[in-house]
């Protein structure tokens, strides 16, 4: 008894400074949150391929209703895609991956390699950092166009929810698959 007595106070201190760790704040900004998330989408990517099943696994399904696997990879790209037109307008990375993977139409079950996933989504990460680096941001409360439901500073915040959100339905489907 008087052995747990001792830690108590011991316990109390160690807790008292995690919590004042805590405490102080460190500022994450979008660009270094984004590259956090890639990474872990990569890592998912990395150990689908490792597989050796990848093809297979990327057009995966839990269901008629649901989107493949690999459909998730293209859809963060191509929403990256959107996003760079929108903060900066010009073309396209892609028009065609674009349309294919956006958001609002049926999830199509052609998948591509695992190889030109990566490459598109490098390459639209590529023109949303350049977007975003060219972006006055003066007019974070102004709306890419009448019509568009988000101002900018939404569309800013959208971005890195967004990959980690898809990210998070790929791995909780390849678990599925782990699994059938």
């Amino acid at each position: 008894m008087i052995r747990w007595l001792i830690l108590i106070p011991l316990s109390l201190t160690f807790l008292s400074c995690q919590i004042s760790s805590l405490t102080e704040t460190r500022s994450i900004g979008l660009r270094e949150q984004i590259e956090f998330n890639r990474t872990v989408t990569y890592k998912l990517l990395d150990e689908i391929e490792k597989s050796g099943k990848a093809r297979q696994i990327l057009a995966w399904a839990a269901g008629p209703d649901h989107a493949p696997i690999g459909w998730h990879f293209m859809h963060i790209a191509s929403t990256e895609d959107r996003f760079a037109q929108m903060l900066r307008p010009g073309p396209l990375v892609s028009e065609e991956l674009a349309n294919r993977y956006s958001s609002g139409k049926q999830a199509t079950r052609n998948i591509p390699s695992p190889g030109q996933i990566r490459r598109y989504m490098d390459d639209s990460r590529s023109a949303l950092l350049a977007a975003i680096d060219d972006f006055d941001m003066n007019r974070l409360n102004e709306k890419p166009s009448d019509e568009a439901p988000f101002d900018f500073a939404t569309i800013l915040k959208i971005l890195p929810f967004h990959e980690a959100h898809h990210q998070g339905q790929a791995h909780a489907t390849f678990n599925l698959w782990k699994d059938k």
